[in-house]
């Protein structure tokens, strides 16, 4: 393996446009107003691929999902995709995209078990190249980028691209007022590879780790819907969040002062805000969307990094933490070079 360092040239974000509010949910009468959802969780608001109608049938029991799906009413991954890589091309211009010799996706909610979804994607926009999955729910894309790292530094690749679309919104019970108020839709997408392009970030280093034994704490089984523990992931998600940016830091001999922007997990902001502070980042510094966007599973932690791209100056240090199913979870430590 190579010592050569890894960039992310540049990202982009999608995130549909029905908006979900808290007073919908009083709406649908599931056993809250529209204050409940954001007194637990500081979420005011989610995206969805759906429009309000069809959630409203999935809610009566008047449609299921497969009728959505055949009615052509499910915005698919690949769609979802393009306008996350047209704002990545809009920020990469001179990207040659026969250059990019891999595409990773990893999303919660795939539209295939085979072919892989990643696929579906390179299709859609024009792309031709290896292409494949993988998946640790929420934490993907610290996964996705751990991987593509050390596939380009061990020479196998040169340039790989990086997708995280989730739709949450189709796999939720809307009768569930515990987990159906968590969960918005959006996609990322990122560029990475060993030139070091000016106003990239530069990818100092990731960590990714798992604990099998808690794979059964949060789960979609096939056909069914999402369902937690709520009080044990609550518990894990603050403590590993936690645990793994104390490890970056210490990896590479740095503390909070050292750094410049913190982005954790976007589960809820009362769960990321409580772990920033207790890291020793200021609000000034703790970057999130959740409030407005809802847990977007994978694209929540990149998907703010892309939001706040331009905001980004020479020297910024940046830390990103994730949790996810599995249980896993993992950080990245970035400099804007």
């Amino acid at each position: 393996m190579t010592d050569s360092a890894v960039y992310i040239h540049a990202l982009g974000h999608y995130h549909p446009e029905t908006v979900v509010d808290n007073a919908f949910f009083e709406e649908l009468d599931i056993g809250s107003d529209s204050a409940w959802g954001e007194e637990r969780t500081g979420i005011q608001a989610r995206r969805s691929v759906l429009q309000k109608d069809d959630i409203r049938a999935l809610r009566r029991g008047e449609k299921t999902l497969e009728q959505l799906r055949s009615e052509g009413r499910v915005m698919t991954i690949a769609t979802m995709s393009e306008p996350a890589w047209a704002l990545l091309r809009k920020r990469y211009p001179d990207l040659n995209p026969t250059a990019i010799d891999a595409l990773i996706c990893g999303t919660s909610i795939p539209d295939f078990d085979i072919p892989a979804n990643a696929s579906t994607i390179a299709d859609r926009l024009g792309l031709s190249c290896l292409t494949f999955d993988a998946n640790s729910a929420c934490s993907s894309f610290v996964l996705n980028l751990h991987l593509g790292r050390n596939l380009i530094r061990s020479g196998a690749h040169r340039k790989i691209a990086i997708f995280n679309p989730e739709r949450y919104s189709l796999r939720m019970d809307f009768t569930d007022r515990n987990s159906c108020i968590l969960f918005g839709d959006g996609c990322s997408a990122a560029i990475i590879s060993d030139q070091p392009k000016p106003g990239s970030l530069r990818v100092i280093d990731t960590i990714i780790v798992s604990d099998p034994s808690g794979h059964d704490l949060v789960k979609i089984p096939d056909s069914e819907c999402f369902s937690q523990n709520g009080k044990a992931v609550q518990k894990f998600a603050i403590s590993k969040t936690l645990e793994t940016t104390h490890s970056i830091l210490e990896r590479n001999q740095l503390t909070a002062k050292d750094i410049t922007w913190f982005t954790g997990h976007q589960a809820n902001l009362r769960m990321v805000t409580s772990a920033a502070e207790r890291l020793g980042f200021s609000d000034d510094q703790h970057l999130h969307n959740v409030e407005a966007l809802g847990n977007q599973g994978a694209a929540g932690a990149p998907s703010v990094l892309s939001m706040h791209w331009d905001r980004f100056k020479s020297g910024d240090l940046i830390v990103l933490a994730v949790v996810g199913s599995g249980l896993t979870w993992g950080s990245a430590l970035l400099q804007k070079i």
